[in-house]
C-alpha cells in the first residue's frame, strides 16, 4: 500500500467504517475463514517450501488463471529448480516458460529477477520494498509471497479483491485498485493478524469460485447477509458491466 500520512490513513479508515463497521468486518473475515477451510483449493505451488520455486509461481500468477499456471509449474519448477539454473537458460529459457500462459512481454523481466536473485544468493529478499525494486513485481506479488509462503502479514489486492470489496460495499468498482485507497484501507482492515494466510487463500479461492466476475454465486455466498450488491442496493461491479471510482 503506498505510503500516506498518518492522518491520510485515519481518514481512509474512517470513510471504510463507514462501509463496513468493526464489527461487520469481524464477521466477513469469521465466515470467509471458515468457508476457506472447507473449500481450500489445492495447487502445487501451495504446498511449495523452496522461497525461489513458490516466488516463481507467485510471479507466473499475476493476472493469470490458476487453473493455466498448474499446467506448466510442475514442469518448469523441476526445468528450473533455482534462479541460477534459470538464470543461466537466459531469455530462451524465460521465453519459452512464457510463451505457454501467452505472456510473452514477462519473459525479459523474469530473466532480468533470476538474475539478479542468483546474484544475490537464490533467495528472493523478504521485503516489500525490496522485492518491488524488481521490474514486474508489484502490489499483488509481493504480498502474496509474503504472506502465503513467507509467514509475513500482507494483503492480497488484486482485481478480484476490487470486485469483491465493491460488491460488498456498493462503491464504484475500479479494475485496478492500486490508485484506489479505500480498497487497500478496507483490505488491510479485513486481513487478520494471525491467520493472514488462511484468510488470502480464503479470499483468493472465494473470489474464484463464488464472487465471480460474471454470474457471482449470491445464493451460495457466505458473506451474503453483509453484501450490498446480494440486497440489491448497489449496481456497482454488476456482471458485464465497469464503472470507474
Amino acid at each position: 500500500m503506498p505510503a500516506s500520512s498518518p492522518k491520510r490513513r485515519e481518514q481512509e479508515r474512517g470513510r471504510t467504517e463507514e462501509l463496513l463497521s468493526p464489527s461487520e468486518v469481524a464477521t466477513v473475515r469469521r465466515q470467509l475463514l471458515r468457508w476457506g477451510k472447507k473449500n481450500f483449493q489445492h495447487y502445487p505451488w501451495r504446498s511449495e517450501t523452496d522461497p525461489w520455486r513458490s516466488f516463481l509461481a507467485e510471479f507466473l500468477l499475476q493476472r493469470t488463471r490458476a487453473s493455466q499456471v498448474a499446467e506448466v509449474f510442475v514442469e518448469v519448477s523441476t526445468r528450473f529448480p533455482t534462479a541460477e539454473s534459470l538464470a543461466r537458460g537466459g531469455l530462451a529459457a524465460t521465453s519459452d516458460v512464457m510463451a505457454r500462459l501467452g505472456l510473452h512481454f514477462r519473459a525479459p523481466l523474469l530473466a532480468s529477477i533470476a538474475a539478479s536473485v542468483a546474484e544475490s544468493g537464490g533467495q528472493p529478499p523478504e521485503s516489500e520494498e525490496e522485492l518491488r525494486a524488481f521490474t514486474g513485481v508489484g502490489m499483488y506479488t509481493s504480498a502474496a509471497w509474503l504472506s502465503l509462503h513467507r509467514g509475513k502479514r500482507a494483503s492480497i489486492i488484486d482485481a478480484n479483491v476490487a470486485r469483491w470489496l465493491s460488491r460488498m460495499t456498493g462503491m464504484p468498482y475500479n479494475r485496478d485498485p492500486r490508485k484506489v485507497h479505500w480498497v487497500q484501507t478496507l483490505a488491510q482492515r479485513m486481513t487478520p493478524r494471525r491467520a493472514f494466510r488462511a484468510f488470502n487463500y480464503a479470499v483468493l479461492d472465494f473470489t474464484m469460485i463464488v464472487c465471480k466476475p460474471r454470474e457471482p454465486s449470491c445464493a451460495v455466498c457466505p458473506v451474503r447477509g453483509s453484501c450490498a450488491y446480494m440486497r440489491g442496493s448497489t449496481a456497482a461491479a454488476r456482471p458485464g458491466t465497469l464503472r470507474r471510482a
